[in-house]
């Protein structure tokens, strides 16, 4: 297994770091320039407050420590509580505050925080609320920009590397969630876009 970073992006290929699916290298790269910059290997798990740490004026808290109403934080909680995950909004002197759903589990949190970081690492452009005079809403999405930073942030967490060797082991994918620390939902979206399900299927 191969446990450092190379450095540069150009030395990767072939290295056993990049999945057989050139469309995902993009995110694959984020991931590992990523780990590089926090001087973690592939096998380790990663830690969301380091990777935040990077970018030096983001702050993260929950949902529940905001000074809010409390209908309103209800309201966050109830039946709206799966509709969203999280959010980065820009502060008057240019900082960052990510606001995450503590009604979530740990394991959505993370991939949740993962796909905001990089989001701010990547400087996407920011989506903008409409709000109607009907009182209802409207969101610019751009599904491109969504697609790299949660792939991104997927790979962060599942490193395609690792995730290789443990599926040719026969790991479940219960067990690699465990060992990640994400969802078995994470774990097989990185097993499709990561080209392994033909590899679980020969085990």
């Amino acid at each position: 297994m191969i446990n450092s970073v190379p450095a540069g992006r150009g030395n990767r290929a072939g290295t056993g770091v990049l999945p057989p699916n050139p469309t995902q290298w993009a995110c694959e790269n984020n991931a590992l320039d990523l780990r590089r910059d926090l001087g973690i290997s592939v096998d380790s798990r990663l830690v969301i407050a380091d990777a935040f740490d990077l970018l030096g004026t983001a702050a993260v808290i929950p949902h529940g420590e905001l000074v809010l109403a409390e209908m309103f934080s209800a309201h966050f909680r109830g039946q709206a509580s799966q509709r969203w995950s999280g959010m980065a909004l820009r502060l008057d002197d240019g900082s960052d505050l990510i606001i995450y759903n503590d009604s979530h589990p740990e394991t959505r949190v993370r991939a949740t925080l993962m796909e905001e970081f990089f989001h701010l690492r990547l400087n996407h452009p920011r989506s903008r609320i409409q709000l109607l005079e009907d009182g209802s809403h409207k969101r610019t999405v751009d599904h491109e920009v969504e697609r790299i930073a949660f792939g991104s942030g997927a790979a962060a967490l599942v490193p395609f590397c690792r995730l290789k060797a443990m599926v040719a082991a026969g790991s479940s994918v219960h067990e690699i969630a465990r060992v990640f620390g994400v969802s078995s939902d994470l774990v097989t979206f990185r097993m499709n876009v990561t080209k392994l399900y033909s590899l679980r299927r020969r085990r």
